[in-house]
């Protein structure tokens, strides 16, 4: 873990990267804890093989949402030798009730939320999208990696209005987005909100002074919490009802224009005064039978909270749509951004596929950086961005865009951490680990177990640099010369032992 009073790291990469990679090999080279804000709609499990069609700006973009244990046995074998019981029991509870395919993916994605909640800051944030395929499932595994309580919202989101159905259920109408923070209680927030319901507000707030403004409705002048005894005598020949007292509105209740009319030591005014300044203001409206109430102004509502059930956002269509399975949104991903991070953090997308994300993060003036397995990520984001720069050149209300954006960067490469935090290989690695193998002048090798010298051992990485292991003291070991060549970049460690048993064992029946 970091060090909690260490400075934290900065990204070891640039704004505006793209990488077109495994995403976990990139992952795994991000510093810890520099990341503001991780959006990401990974595969579903849905068993299906997604193309975007010909003509279109994705074309020749093709990912199967296809598991099997086979094609994770690496990374199956990696999940079983990192103790984790949560993860491990999750992950086989998954297959145990949904089969291998499941288990498989639930693999898959462990590994990655992992490496996302270390590289994430403390007061950081995850928004996973994911379907009814396997999202009670991904949940558990969100839940294993960062903790119940740091699980903050499901929100369904309503993508679709099914027209005809063929099979006896409910349509599938909506994907699910589950929210969690990487803190307890410090995490970024800005609450968002929803323009109120035309019928609401021509119900609601009936009355308008004419005056500039707007719309108001009024609400009681009194309430219910104990005040002094001037919150029970009378104001103006009106008494307050039985077991209320006057409770007039703070300033900041009103618009500016309208707190002005109120006298600049207001807020030191007593209950009776305050009440005497208000009607004195025009900011009272006295019912038939004599009863005070105060202005409600509806520019002063900032509108609904933003709900965990969201129907207002379409599915993408029209000039939005580049052709990539599985699009989401502009507007919906700028609603998580908005909610979540701040201008000029760092957002993430380890799935960037149509740059959603990245798009939507440049538009609110955040840094960002994508991760992509498929080349035709980077023609897509550069033709978006593009797309996104020229409509704010010509003042198509795309604020927080700028003309000539600079070029992607595509580092060949994944990043190597820099931060304090980063595994590190001790000078005296090869010492280290022969200790580790006991005594004697000739030690066990931990594969074939033959003891041979010091001379005879490779020094090797536990997980294949190729397949994304670090360069670090918890990554290598000691092989014998022979054992470290049949292991070479494709076998882990139990896959060699395995493959050696059966060569003695062959070598046994045929003596």
């Amino acid at each position: 873990m970091p060090d909690p009073t260490s400075e934290p790291a900065k990204p070891n990469f640039l704004n505006r990267t793209l990488w077109i990679d495994d995403n976990l090999k990139v992952l795994r080279g991000i510093n810890s804890e520099c990341i503001d804000l991780v959006c990401l709609d990974p595969p579903f499990n849905s068993k299906r093989l997604y193309n975007a069609p010909l003509g279109s700006g994705a074309a020749g973009a093709q990912f199967s949402d296809t598991w099997t244990m086979d094609g994770m046995k690496a990374e199956w074998t990696e999940l079983q030798e990192a103790a984790d019981p949560a993860l491990y029991h999750t992950v086989v509870g998954a297959g145990l009730s949904a089969g291998d395919a499941m288990q498989a993916y639930m693999v898959f994605m462990a590994l990655r939320l992992v490496e996302i909640w270390r590289a994430l800051k403390p007061n950081g944030g995850l928004y996973l999208h994911c379907d009814p395929h396997a999202s009670h499932y991904l949940k558990q595994l969100c839940d294993s990696v960062f903790g119940h309580n740091r699980f903050r919202n499901e929100i369904v989101w309503k993508r679709t209005s099914t027209k005809s159905l063929g099979t006896q259920r409910y349509a599938r109408d909506s994907d699910r987005i589950f929210y969690y923070t990487k803190s307890q209680s410090d995490f970024v927030w800005n609450q968002q909100y929803r323009p109120h319901d035309p019928e609401y507000v021509r119900m609601s707030y009936r009355y308008d002074d004419e005056d500039g403004l707007g719309p108001y409705q009024t609400q009681p002048l009194t309430g219910g919490k104990r005040g002094g005894p001037l919150a029970y005598e009378s104001f103006r020949d009106a008494e307050p009802s039985t077991g209320r007292a006057w409770s007039p509105p703070r300033r900041d209740k009103f618009p500016p224009s309208a707190g002005a009319k109120l006298p600049a030591d207001y807020e030191q005014f007593d209950v009776l005064a305050k009440c005497e300044a208000l009607d004195d203001a025009g900011l009272l409206r006295w019912s038939e039978n004599g009863i005070p109430r105060y202005k409600s102004y509806l520019s002063t509502k900032q509108g609904n909270p933003a709900s965990d059930i969201i129907t207002h956002i379409p599915p993408v269509a029209g000039k939005e749509a580049s052709g990539w399975p599985t699009q989401k949104p502009l507007a919906l991903y700028e609603h998580f951004i908005a909610a979540s991070s701040n201008p000029d953090d760092m957002v993430l997308d380890p799935f960037c596929g149509c740059a959603t994300t990245m798009v939507a993060a440049e538009r609110l003036g955040r840094r960002w950086a994508g991760i992509d397995i498929d080349e035709v990520a980077i023609g897509i984001t550069q033709k978006r961005l593009q797309e996104e720069s020229d409509a704010a050149v010509h003042n198509v209300d795309l604020e927080g865009l700028r003309e000539g954006l600079p070029l992607l960067h595509l580092p060949p490469k994944p990043p190597v951490r820099t931060d304090p935090d980063r595994p590190m290989r001790s000078p005296n690695i090869r010492a280290i680990l022969w200790a580790a193998l006991g005594e004697g002048d000739r030690r066990p090798c931990p594969a074939c177990q033959r003891h041979k010298y010091l001379d005879d051992f490779d020094l090797d990485h536990i997980q294949p640099r190729a397949k994304g292991g670090i360069d670090a003291d918890d990554n290598l070991q000691l092989l014998c010369t022979s054992c470290n060549r049949t292991k070479g970049q494709r076998l882990t460690m139990s896959e060699l032992r395995q493959q050696l048993l059966a060569r003695d064992q062959q070598g046994f029946d045929n003596g």
